[in-house]
């Protein structure tokens, strides 16, 4: 009885408990790890806080809610019916917009020219009745003569006085040397019919990041056969996935609405010729047959798989692809690496480069830019970027636009770029560019975009993603070849 107990006790003793791991699936382990959402999300916070400030909030905010879409129609469906049925549904033609706004600037423009002429006549009638009335008022005053010497105004009476310096005659033998020119006339100082220039001031002209030409644009074209439909401000409506029409293609295109102004910046014109140089997954190729302006469209990407896609979005969305398109060399499909592409003279290119996908990278684990197996992808993004771009401003004609575009917020990849790309043009190449100024003529936009102030930004242009108009992020700047 009493060897039961004690042996029982000693096996109750030696019981040794062993803690199990959870699955790699359970909700505790999922909950613990980092995943690249995780870490875009902690490096926004980090980077884009310091560059928008008391904005990041806001902009944050949109970029975790639900993306707003625009619809493109497609000239080669049922275009009128679909047109038709998404107006009575709410839907906005972004073309009449545009134009509505332009009226407005157009009467503001005129209001305060108006109203700063009126200023000016006010000004001159103020100063001159202010003038008036001193004039009465001195009339008003008796004047005392004053009694005047005219010995202390007199060439002898001023000689009296005057010290003659012997030091600033020049000898008439010796009047051309260095010496005295130097000593009497400092080389800094001298003045001339150009003006005076400091040697400081004379050198910046010759560095590159003060020499690049701005131009100012005043308008942004519109293609009148181009329809895009969305909602407006705070009307978080969704469209319906796209129907196919009577030619059995797809309707509409649904695309970021950001994603129109490089397109629309590239102002395309009747007959001309364009290069899509990162062209997957196609959309910005299909909105720019939506125009029926090109007349040869060179869609390009740098593997098989991503021009598979483009292929895919033709097929949904022109018949008879082969036939019509593709044969004739309307479109030209090619898989090139952007920074080798030998055919030149285009009239346009766009040059829509890979970057970090901000938004992407918010939402999506699979493929993201931030896992740990692509850091050096992503740390090289900039300077893939400036290259593409740099082969995109040789690739082009004098007088040829070149639109440079990302879906980043990164000021890096945006302006970073393109200054990058401009100084390597400059130091390189007898190639002259002018950077376009588009901020007059992005006032007709502001009904359905909201763009980053401009003074964040020194050649291009960003659409910040907000609560009630949730676009973007869309970075694009306009450059046009002039040699």
């Amino acid at each position: 009885m009493f060897s039961f107990s004690v042996s029982t006790r000693i096996n109750q003793v030696s019981k040794v408990f062993v803690r199990y791991k959870n699955p790699p699936d359970h909700w505790s382990v999922v909950r613990k790890k980092s995943h690249p959402i995780d870490k875009a999300l902690a490096h926004f916070d980090d980077f884009y806080k310091q560059v928008f400030r008391k904005k990041w909030s806001s902009i944050r905010e949109g970029l975790l809610r639900r993306h707003k879409y625009v619809a493109v129609i497609n000239n080669y469906g049922d275009n009128e019916e679909t047109m038709a049925e998404l107006e009575l549904g709410g839907a906005l033609n972004v073309r009449t917009i545009f134009n509505l706004e332009k009226g407005y600037i157009t009467e503001e423009v005129a209001k305060n020219q108006r109203n700063a002429a009126l200023e000016k006549i006010w000004q001159m009638d103020r100063e001159m009745e202010a003038k008036n009335r001193k004039q009465e008022q001195e009339a008003a005053q008796p004047q005392e003569q004053p009694v005047v010497d005219p010995y202390k105004y007199s060439l002898e009476s001023s000689l009296e006085h005057a010290e003659i310096d012997s030091n600033r005659m020049v000898d008439s033998n010796n009047a051309l040397t260095k010496e005295i020119l130097s000593e009497f006339i400092p080389a800094t100082k001298l003045k001339g019919n150009d003006g005076f220039i400091l040697e400081s001031d004379h050198y910046k002209m010759f560095d590159p990041f003060t020499s690049f030409k701005t131009e100012k644009e005043y308008d942004l074209n519109f293609p009148e056969n181009l329809n895009i439909y969305c909602y407006e401000q705070d009307n978080f409506s969704t469209f319906e996935p796209p129907k196919r029409g009577s030619t059995e293609v797809l309707n509409y295109y649904l695309m970021d609405g950001g994603s129109i102004l490089p397109v629309l910046a590239l102002d395309l014109k009747p007959g001309c010729s364009m290069l899509d140089m990162c062209a997957a997954p196609g959309g910005k190729t299909y909105l720019a047959i939506q125009t029926l302006y090109p007349n040869c469209i060179v869609a390009n990407d740098v593997t098989n798989s991503r021009l598979n896609r483009i292929e895919s979005v033709l097929h949904q969305f022109l018949y008879d692809v082969e036939e019509r398109w593709l044969k004739p060399g309307r479109i030209k499909l090619c898989n090139n690496d952007g920074r080798c592409i030998s055919v030149d003279n285009f009239d346009r290119v766009l040059v829509d480069v890979p970057c970090t996908t901000d938004r992407h990278s918010l939402k999506e684990n699979s493929n993201n830019i931030f896992t740990s197996s692509r850091v050096k992808e992503r740390l090289q993004l900039p300077e893939l970027q400036s290259e593409l771009l740099y082969s995109a401003l040789t690739l082009v004609k004098k007088g040829g636009i070149v639109v440079y575009s990302t879906c980043s917020l990164s000021p890096i990849q945006n302006d970073g770029v393109v200054g990058m790309a401009l100084k390597k043009i400059w130091e390189n190449s007898k190639i002259e560019i002018i950077v376009k100024d588009l901020s007059p003529a992005l006032l007709q936009t502001r009904s359905v975009f909201y763009l980053a102030d401009q003074r964040l930004l020194k050649y291009g242009h960003l659409v910040l993603p907000q609560k009630g108009q949730n676009y973007g992020p869309t970075y694009f700047c306009k450059l046009q070849r002039i040699k």
